[in-house]
Protein backbone atom coordinates (compact mmCIF):
# COMPACT_ATOMS: atom_id res chain seq x y z
CA UNK A 1 0.00 0.00 0.00
CA UNK A 2 1.35 3.86 -0.86
CA UNK A 3 1.50 6.14 1.94
CA UNK A 4 -0.77 9.00 1.38
CA UNK A 5 1.35 11.12 3.96
CA UNK A 6 4.58 11.27 1.78
CA UNK A 7 4.08 14.00 -0.89
CA UNK A 8 1.06 15.02 -3.05
CA UNK A 9 -0.89 11.61 -4.26
CA UNK A 10 -0.25 10.96 -8.37
CA UNK A 11 -4.19 11.14 -8.55
CA UNK A 12 -4.55 14.40 -6.81
CA UNK A 13 -1.28 15.69 -9.19
CA UNK A 14 -2.76 14.25 -12.18
CA UNK A 15 -6.51 16.49 -11.61
CA UNK A 16 -4.36 19.68 -10.97
CA UNK A 17 -2.43 18.55 -14.35
CA UNK A 18 -5.63 18.20 -16.33
CA UNK A 19 -7.22 21.56 -14.19
CA UNK A 20 -4.20 23.54 -14.90
CA UNK A 21 -3.93 22.95 -18.34
CA UNK A 22 -7.54 24.24 -19.31
CA UNK A 23 -7.05 27.15 -17.23
CA UNK A 24 -3.62 27.89 -18.90
CA UNK A 25 -5.28 27.65 -22.01
CA UNK A 26 -8.72 29.03 -22.04
CA UNK A 27 -7.64 32.11 -19.42
CA UNK A 28 -4.65 32.60 -19.05
CA UNK A 29 -2.93 32.57 -22.28
CA UNK A 30 -3.03 35.93 -24.53
CA UNK A 31 -4.82 35.49 -26.73
CA UNK A 32 -7.01 32.57 -25.20
CA UNK A 33 -7.16 29.70 -27.47
CA UNK A 34 -10.38 28.78 -28.76
CA UNK A 35 -12.38 26.14 -27.37
CA UNK A 36 -12.25 23.40 -30.06
CA UNK A 37 -8.38 24.13 -29.92
CA UNK A 38 -8.30 23.78 -25.87
CA UNK A 39 -10.51 20.71 -26.79
CA UNK A 40 -8.29 19.38 -28.89
CA UNK A 41 -4.97 20.02 -26.65
CA UNK A 42 -6.80 18.42 -23.44
CA UNK A 43 -7.48 14.91 -25.16
CA UNK A 44 -3.03 14.79 -25.58
CA UNK A 45 -3.18 16.32 -22.45
CA UNK A 46 -5.49 13.26 -20.57
CA UNK A 47 -3.91 11.04 -22.96
CA UNK A 48 -0.38 11.84 -21.48
CA UNK A 49 -1.70 11.36 -17.68
CA UNK A 50 -3.54 8.58 -18.23
CA UNK A 51 -0.50 6.88 -19.72
CA UNK A 52 1.25 8.56 -16.48
CA UNK A 53 -0.83 6.94 -14.11
CA UNK A 54 -1.11 3.01 -15.48
CA UNK A 55 2.55 3.11 -15.57
CA UNK A 56 2.75 2.05 -11.84
CA UNK A 57 0.71 -0.28 -10.22
CA UNK A 58 1.12 2.37 -6.98
CA UNK A 59 -0.24 5.34 -9.19
CA UNK A 60 -3.18 3.40 -10.48
CA UNK A 61 -3.77 2.23 -5.96
CA UNK A 62 -4.10 6.11 -5.97
CA UNK A 63 -6.03 7.06 -8.57
CA UNK A 64 -8.49 4.28 -7.28
CA UNK A 65 -8.42 5.43 -3.94
CA UNK A 66 -8.98 9.16 -5.15
CA UNK A 67 -12.33 8.73 -6.81
CA UNK A 68 -13.75 5.50 -4.38
CA UNK A 69 -16.54 6.89 -1.90
CA UNK A 70 -13.67 5.03 0.48
CA UNK A 71 -10.90 6.55 0.20
CA UNK A 72 -8.10 6.68 2.89
CA UNK A 73 -6.38 10.22 1.67
CA UNK A 74 -5.82 12.88 4.51
CA UNK A 75 -8.31 15.30 4.64
CA UNK A 76 -6.80 18.20 2.48
CA UNK A 77 -6.73 15.58 -0.18
CA UNK A 78 -10.02 14.00 0.63
CA UNK A 79 -12.01 17.94 0.44
CA UNK A 80 -10.68 18.29 -2.94
CA UNK A 81 -11.46 14.96 -4.04
CA UNK A 82 -14.66 15.80 -3.12
CA UNK A 83 -14.89 18.90 -4.51
CA UNK A 84 -13.44 17.53 -8.22
CA UNK A 85 -16.28 14.77 -7.83
CA UNK A 86 -18.84 17.62 -7.77
CA UNK A 87 -17.61 20.22 -10.31
CA UNK A 88 -16.33 18.07 -12.56
CA UNK A 89 -19.68 17.31 -13.83
CA UNK A 90 -21.19 20.21 -13.07
CA UNK A 91 -18.44 21.73 -15.62
CA UNK A 92 -18.82 18.97 -18.29
CA UNK A 93 -22.44 19.99 -18.07
CA UNK A 94 -21.89 23.65 -18.85
CA UNK A 95 -19.84 22.62 -21.46
CA UNK A 96 -22.26 20.73 -23.16
CA UNK A 97 -25.20 23.32 -22.27
CA UNK A 98 -23.00 26.02 -24.09
CA UNK A 99 -22.90 24.21 -27.35
CA UNK A 100 -25.90 23.55 -27.75
CA UNK A 101 -28.08 26.50 -26.41
CA UNK A 102 -30.08 28.11 -29.06
CA UNK A 103 -27.77 31.42 -30.11
CA UNK A 104 -29.09 34.28 -32.51
CA UNK A 105 -27.68 33.76 -35.67
CA UNK A 106 -26.58 36.82 -38.03
CA UNK A 107 -28.93 37.66 -41.18
CA UNK A 108 -27.80 35.82 -44.15
CA UNK A 109 -28.18 39.32 -46.25
CA UNK A 110 -26.24 42.28 -45.61
CA UNK A 111 -27.94 44.38 -43.34
CA UNK A 112 -28.55 47.84 -43.95
CA UNK A 113 -29.87 50.39 -41.39
CA UNK A 114 -30.54 53.80 -43.42
CA UNK A 115 -31.97 52.23 -47.27
CA UNK A 116 -32.87 54.98 -49.65
CA UNK A 117 -36.23 56.25 -48.82
CA UNK A 118 -39.25 56.84 -50.86
CA UNK A 119 -39.22 60.05 -52.26
CA UNK A 120 -42.51 61.60 -50.22
CA UNK A 121 -40.28 61.36 -47.74
CA UNK A 122 -37.74 63.53 -49.40
CA UNK A 123 -40.29 66.12 -50.58
CA UNK A 124 -41.65 66.28 -46.67
CA UNK A 125 -42.28 69.06 -45.20
CA UNK A 126 -41.31 69.06 -41.71
CA UNK A 127 -43.53 71.44 -39.62
CA UNK A 128 -42.16 74.89 -38.97
CA UNK A 129 -41.98 74.32 -34.91
CA UNK A 130 -40.07 70.90 -35.55
CA UNK A 131 -37.63 72.42 -38.40
CA UNK A 132 -34.98 74.31 -36.76
CA UNK A 133 -33.22 72.27 -33.59
CA UNK A 134 -31.93 75.00 -32.57
CA UNK A 135 -35.21 76.92 -32.07
CA UNK A 136 -36.68 73.96 -30.38
CA UNK A 137 -39.51 74.64 -27.65
CA UNK A 138 -38.33 73.14 -24.29
CA UNK A 139 -41.97 72.31 -23.60
CA UNK A 140 -42.17 70.51 -26.87
CA UNK A 141 -39.26 68.61 -26.15
CA UNK A 142 -40.81 67.62 -22.08
CA UNK A 143 -43.91 66.40 -23.99
CA UNK A 144 -42.03 64.66 -26.26
CA UNK A 145 -40.30 62.89 -23.23
CA UNK A 146 -43.42 61.68 -21.63
CA UNK A 147 -44.34 60.24 -25.10
CA UNK A 148 -40.83 58.51 -25.49
CA UNK A 149 -40.88 57.40 -22.07
CA UNK A 150 -44.40 55.64 -22.80
CA UNK A 151 -43.78 53.99 -25.94
CA UNK A 152 -39.90 53.56 -26.54
CA UNK A 153 -37.80 53.48 -23.58
CA UNK A 154 -38.35 49.58 -23.16
CA UNK A 155 -36.25 49.04 -26.57
CA UNK A 156 -34.36 51.83 -26.76
CA UNK A 157 -33.85 52.49 -22.91
CA UNK A 158 -34.28 55.89 -21.08
CA UNK A 159 -30.81 57.09 -21.50
CA UNK A 160 -31.59 56.68 -25.57
CA UNK A 161 -29.06 54.21 -25.42
CA UNK A 162 -30.23 51.05 -26.81
CA UNK A 163 -30.61 49.66 -23.81
CA UNK A 164 -34.02 48.92 -22.84
CA UNK A 165 -35.04 46.32 -19.96
CA UNK A 166 -36.38 44.27 -22.86
CA UNK A 167 -33.55 45.16 -25.51
CA UNK A 168 -31.64 42.41 -24.59
CA UNK A 169 -34.76 39.80 -26.11
CA UNK A 170 -34.17 41.29 -29.61
CA UNK A 171 -31.32 40.58 -31.70
CA UNK A 172 -32.37 39.50 -34.98
CA UNK A 173 -32.31 41.33 -37.70
CA UNK A 174 -30.61 44.13 -35.34
CA UNK A 175 -30.75 45.25 -31.29
CA UNK A 176 -32.87 48.06 -30.59
CA UNK A 177 -30.55 51.50 -31.96
CA UNK A 178 -28.21 53.28 -29.83
CA UNK A 179 -29.24 56.90 -29.95
CA UNK A 180 -26.37 57.89 -29.01
CA UNK A 181 -23.91 56.48 -31.59
CA UNK A 182 -22.55 59.37 -34.66
CA UNK A 183 -23.88 56.40 -36.81
CA UNK A 184 -27.52 56.59 -36.01
CA UNK A 185 -30.20 59.47 -36.10
CA UNK A 186 -27.10 62.50 -36.58
CA UNK A 187 -26.61 61.30 -39.64
CA UNK A 188 -30.61 61.63 -40.60
CA UNK A 189 -32.63 64.32 -41.72
CA UNK A 190 -35.88 64.86 -39.98
CA UNK A 191 -38.29 63.39 -42.63
CA UNK A 192 -35.96 60.40 -43.05
CA UNK A 193 -36.64 59.68 -38.98
CA UNK A 194 -40.30 60.80 -39.20
CA UNK A 195 -40.79 58.11 -41.79
CA UNK A 196 -39.01 54.85 -40.03
CA UNK A 197 -41.06 56.25 -36.61
CA UNK A 198 -44.63 55.98 -38.51
CA UNK A 199 -43.81 52.94 -40.81
CA UNK A 200 -41.90 50.75 -38.74
CA UNK A 201 -39.93 48.03 -40.41
CA UNK A 202 -41.74 44.67 -38.89
CA UNK A 203 -43.44 44.82 -42.86
CA UNK A 204 -40.73 46.33 -44.32
CA UNK A 205 -38.29 43.80 -46.20
CA UNK A 206 -36.14 46.23 -47.47
CA UNK A 207 -35.32 48.20 -43.84
CA UNK A 208 -35.49 44.42 -42.42
CA UNK A 209 -36.24 46.24 -38.15
CA UNK A 210 -38.11 44.42 -35.69
CA UNK A 211 -39.58 48.12 -34.45
CA UNK A 212 -43.24 48.87 -35.06
CA UNK A 213 -44.57 51.66 -37.27
CA UNK A 214 -46.35 54.11 -35.00
CA UNK A 215 -48.03 55.97 -37.11
CA UNK A 216 -51.29 54.17 -36.05
CA UNK A 217 -50.51 54.61 -31.91
CA UNK A 218 -49.67 58.35 -32.32
CA UNK A 219 -50.65 61.17 -33.88
CA UNK A 220 -48.63 63.31 -36.29
CA UNK A 221 -47.65 65.68 -33.76
CA UNK A 222 -46.60 63.51 -31.00
CA UNK A 223 -44.42 62.24 -33.45
CA UNK A 224 -42.43 64.91 -33.61
CA UNK A 225 -42.16 65.50 -30.09
CA UNK A 226 -40.97 62.44 -29.66
CA UNK A 227 -38.35 62.50 -32.56
CA UNK A 228 -37.35 66.11 -31.00
CA UNK A 229 -36.82 64.33 -27.46
CA UNK A 230 -34.96 61.42 -28.66
CA UNK A 231 -32.38 64.24 -30.77
CA UNK A 232 -32.03 66.02 -27.38
CA UNK A 233 -31.94 62.94 -25.17
CA UNK A 234 -28.99 61.64 -27.71
CA UNK A 235 -27.31 65.03 -27.84
CA UNK A 236 -27.28 64.89 -31.40
CA UNK A 237 -28.36 67.22 -34.14
CA UNK A 238 -30.44 65.90 -37.69
CA UNK A 239 -28.44 66.41 -40.65
CA UNK A 240 -30.08 67.78 -44.18
CA UNK A 241 -30.98 66.02 -46.98
CA UNK A 242 -27.80 66.79 -49.37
Amino acid sequence: MSDHNKGIPSAVLAVLIVIGSYVLMRFVAEPPLPSTLTNFFMMFVIAGVIIHITLEDQRIEEFLDFISFRSSLPIIWSTLRVAVLVLLPVFIAYNVYSKEKVTYSPPGELFQPHVTPPQWVVDLKVPEWAAAPDKWDAKLIEEGRIIYEDNCLPCHGKEADGKGPVAHAIRYPAAPTNFKEPGTIAQLPLAYVYWRVRDGGIFDKQFNSAMPGWGEELEDDEMWKVIMYTYHKAGVKPRTWE
